[in-house]
């Protein structure tokens, strides 16, 4: 059958002309390296075979002719079990009649052909090294060391950089970039008469200390962290938790307060292990409760592998879940080792001061939960195969770290086991109890007391207290029964002729009831019903109540927290550098790394390795700030470039990965719905707080980044405008549909704002008014061209307008400025 099989091939193959020899590096290796290297490459050698080199394949697998190759034999087999590669479509059969011509002309390779690099000597797996700053002979770009290292590439490939921008545009692009937002009328004037030598460094200290800027750059990574409300099938949550708003807002006071990058890692990682008495960085931790998944654990498993993987350390390790990763040295196993960081996690809501109903409000948060969930691996990642006869230990593979982890169980404070002893959860409860009666609020505090004396008392104080709170509570139903027989015999009292039968019947139910609760009182017992301070959101689909009610464990097990130490901290060779990359590509355009979350050996090496790494150590140096790395970068020459083209430069470097000039970008949705509301001044300042229903928001004036947003609500017009996908967005895609354009001109949204920004603007003639808005608008002044259009447009708008003067010339602003709102260059930042 073998034999058929690889005749069947070598019939059907399409034979190469001696005119169009096979060359070992152009035709042969990129095959080799894309479909063999994972099992045969310095990886792995599987059944001690190697195909990284000529001289490797040459010495252990090839005869003299291709007709006896066990090669061509293996990889033109029919068999699906026996072909090889066993993963993905076989090789075309160009590729094997290729392979099969360059064993019958001898194999022949160069002579400098060398086997794959040691992984483990990847740019990316290797600690960052601070070299020397470059000396460059522009004087302006001596002063900033990013100026410096992105000089001298420029001085290697003879670029020429572009001169700065304007002031105006210049203006324009930082605010844009910093806060979302662009800068106001006011603001135009201040800086554009401000002449002190340091007034732009000022200016950027100013947005960066402002609340739009945090929640600008929280948008930003809460794009990178999946950021998602709630979805499901009608009220029941199937995906993320409810009052995820608290997360976000959690993000957005951690960029406000220049919180360290490692301390965010910390608390969203493993916030409820390293703080767990601490309500405002347990927040953090909505990053695992948003990865909930209520119907396959696996699921919810794979997707907080894959993802914490991409967002901290740029690696792709969910490659590995069904075999060995076939680029980077990450097993099967290692997988499965670090998915057991999280394996013990489930989710819960904690009450919050001033709500008792869960429903309504509650802090989405994790926990360790089950304490002793065992990690199997899956044979070929098919969860119904578990290999159950080898359990996995949580650990990272060795080419990251020197040493094994050491991972210790935490005990937990008594208010983060048992949250209903919490003070402000005494007082939430008797809140509600007193609309009630004053038995109830006197239940209440007995019952508090009694969980608080069984949590941190002595077992006789807890047996007191348990007395006293089950007296309450037996008292207090009494108090509730004597009210209803109260109230039913007012209503028979009121009732006449044959509609005194119910009345009557409730009422001696009623005062059986009385009966029933004073024989309790004579001997109310130990046993009381406990407040509740945190509800634990369902496993699975299974699990029944009796499961969700169980007492929260005392301990945890230190998983998590070992891992995010090992993620925050300076050894490890990959998580600032996979920060700086992302900050650097949302200031100018694109990203060091083009694979912004692959930084392994199948992803892209960086346009400028020393100033990426110079970049990584300068950020851990400094406490992890972001603020930081932000003023280098927007302070820098190299930002304050025009964005204009040069034809001889773009010869040289068409894709300006050297950053010879500035590149153009588009505003995301968020900035554009945004500075709408701001050019208009209705912009709604409120900060933080629970989501805009998709209901409301139309209406709604608040800022984007408050919307409520999951993978079944989009806001429609930031949906036009490729709004962040909730499932994966680590860089925002840019398309170009007509939706689009419709959406600027003709939706309501855009005609409104058109209208209220043109009475923002105070001019006293029609050139006073366009000029002032193709700066304010646009970031500079119009040319005579457009200002001669501009002019006659208004003159022709106010001749087909109705109404009074005034309110012909305002239609015919409004026209205009909406015309402007559809330039290019409004939705652009240059």
């Amino acid at each position: 059958m073998r034999a058929l099989s690889f005749l069947f091939v070598l019939v059907l193959t399409k034979p190469i002309l001696p005119s169009d020899p096979v060359d070992y590096v152009r035709d042969i290796k990129p095959i080799l390296k894309d479909r063999c290297y994972a099992c045969h490459g310095v990886l792995a050698q599987k059944s001690d075979l190697r195909l990284d080199s000529g001289k490797e394949i040459q010495s252990v697998l090839i005869p003299k002719n291709a007709e006896d190759s066990v090669l061509i034999e293996r990889i033109a087999e029919s068999e699906a079990d026996l072909r090889m590669p066993p993963e993905g479509l076989p090789l075309t059969r160009e590729q094997i009649t290729k392979i099969k011509s360059w064993i019958d002309a001898g194999a022949i390779y160069p002579a400098e052909d060398q086997p794959e690099k040691d992984p483990r000597e990847h740019w990316a797996f290797r600690k960052p090294i601070r070299a020397p700053l470059p000396d460059v002979s522009i004087p302006a770009f001596n002063q900033n060391p990013i100026d410096r290292f992105i000089a001298a590439e420029w001085h290697k490939r003879k670029l020429i950089p572009q001169i700065a921008t304007d002031q105006r545009m210049l203006l324009r692009r930082v605010y844009l970039d910093l806060t979302g937002l662009p800068p106001t009328q006011e603001e135009v004037r201040e800086f554009l008469s401000d002449d002190r030598p340091d007034a732009y460094e000022r200016l950027v200290d100013r947005l960066l200390s402002s609340p739009q800027y945090a929640e600008r750059w929280a948008r930003h990574f809460l794009d990178i962290w999946r950021y998602s409300d709630w979805w499901g099938l009608g009220a029941e949550v199937r995906n993320s938790q409810k009052h995820m708003w608290h997360w976000r807002d959690w993000a957005i006071d951690s960029f406000e307060s220049d919180k360290g990058y490692d301390v965010m890692i910390r608390e969203m990682l493993a916030g409820d292990e390293l703080y767990p008495s601490d309500h405002e960085r347990v927040r953090g931790t909505g990053y695992l409760a948003r990865q909930y998944f209520r119907f396959n654990r696996n699921s919810w498993m794979d997707e907080t592998v894959e993802h914490t993987s991409k967002a901290f350390l740029g690696l792709t390790w969910n490659c590995a879940r069904c075999h060995d990763h076939k680029y980077d040295p990450i097993s099967q196993v290692d997988y499965y080792r670090f998915r057991a960081f999280f394996e013990p996690y489930q989710v819960r809501a904690e009450m919050v001061p001033g709500e008792t109903n869960f429903a309504k409000d509650g802090l989405p948060r994790v926990f360790d939960c089950n304490l002793n969930a065992p990690t199997y691996l899956f044979i070929r990642g098919d969860d119904k195969q578990p290999r159950k006869d080898k359990p996995i230990s949580p650990g990272i593979p060795s080419f990251l770290i020197s040493q094994e982890l050491r991972i210790r169980e935490i005990n937990l404070p008594p208010e983060s086991h048992s949250p209903q002893i919490q003070d402000f959860v005494l007082k939430n409860h008797i809140e509600l109890a007193r609309k009630e009666s004053e038995h109830a609020v006197r239940a209440v505090v007995k019952r508090w007391e009694a969980e608080r004396a069984r949590v941190t008392g002595t077992p006789e104080e807890a047996l007191k207290a348990a007395r006293a709170a089950a007296r309450a509570e037996k008292e207090l139903e009494n108090d509730r029964a004597a009210r209803q027989v109260t109230k039913a015999e007012a209503e028979l009292a009121k009732t006449l002729g044959i509609r005194r039968i119910g009345p009557a019947k409730r009422l001696a139910i009623a005062k059986a009831n009385h009966e029933k609760t004073i024989l309790q009182l004579k001997n109310p017992g130990e046993t009381f019903t406990p407040l509740q301070g945190a509800l634990k959101t369902p496993e699975s689909n299974l699990e029944n109540e009796a499961s969700r009610m169980k007492p929260f464990p005392k301990i945890s097990t230190g998983r998590r927290s070992a891992l995010a130490n090992w993620i925050a901290s300076t050894d490890n060779p990959l998580t600032a550098r996979v920060l700086v990359n992302h900050v650097w590509l949302r200031h100018f355009g694109q990203p060091l790394v083009l694979t912004v979350f692959d930084f392994g050996r199948k992803g892209q090496k960086p346009s400028h390795p020393e100033l990426l790494d110079w970049l990584a150590l300068e950020f851990m140096e400094q406490c992890w700030s972001i603020k930081h790395l932000h003023r280098l970068m927007v302070t820098s020459q190299m930002y304050r470039l025009s964005a204009k083209e040069s034809d001889t430069q773009q010869a040289i470097d068409p894709e300006n990965r050297y950053y010879w000039r500035r590149t153009s970008m588009r505003m995301d949705a968020p900035t554009i719905r945004d500075s709408l509301l701001l050019l208009a001044g209705e912009l709604d300042p409120t900060k933080g707080g629970p989501a805009v229903p998709s209901a409301q928001q139309a209406n709604s004036r608040r800022r984007s980044i408050y919307f409520f947003q999951s993978h079944n609500e989009h806001n429609k017009l930031l949906s036009i405008f490729d709004d962040a996908n909730v499932l994966d967005c680590y860089r925002r895609t840019e398309s170009i549909v007509p939706q689009q354009a419709l959406a600027l001109s003709n939706s309501a949204f855009a005609l409104d704002r058109a209208t209220a920004i043109a009475k923002q603007i105070d001019a006293k003639s029609n050139g006073e008014f366009i000029r002032r808005s193709f700066v304010w608008l646009l970031g500079w002044p119009p040319s005579a061209e457009e200002f001669q259009a501009c002019n006659r447009a208004i003159d022709e708008l106010h001749r087909l307008a109705n109404g009074t003067d005034e309110q012909k010339r305002q239609s015919a602003y409004a026209r205009l400025i909406l015309a402007l709102l559809n330039h290019n260059d409004f939705v652009t930042i240059r």
